[in-house]
């Protein structure tokens, strides 16, 4: 069984945002990004895969498919897969969110991967 405590995981560099990996497997990743105020997480979007961002501490602007929301401590939000979407620190407090992809996105290319002929 893997247990993780994520207070013991958190860290924040003044140069950017960082990606903490808590659990990843072939089926999903399980992520801590914490960003500093000002930093952010610039707009992309999986194509074939959810994401789920869950704020734990502070505050962020996400962005989904051209809307913006702020979410506090508590808040999740969900981006279907293909939508475009990005993330800001527009606070004045240090951020930390849960993210979670599903299936992971490495999946689909693997897939394709196994079904080109040798």
């Amino acid at each position: 069984m893997q247990i993780r405590t994520l207070s013991d995981l958190v860290r924040f560099d003044p140069e950017k945002k960082q990606k903490i990996p808590v659990f990843d497997s072939p089926h999903m990743y399980y992520d801590l990004y914490t960003l500093l105020p000002g930093q952010l997480q610039r707009p992309f979007a999986f194509k074939k895969a959810d994401k789920i961002v869950y704020v734990l501490q502070g505050r962020l602007r996400v962005t989904v498919g051209g809307e913006s929301a702020e979410l506090r401590a508590g808040q999740v939000v969900r981006v279907p897969a293909g939508q475009v979407n990005a993330m800001e620190n527009a606070a004045d407090e240090p951020a930390v969110a849960l993210v979670v992809v599903a299936p992971h996105p490495e999946c689909a290319e693997r897939r394709k991967q196994r079904k080109r002929p040798k």
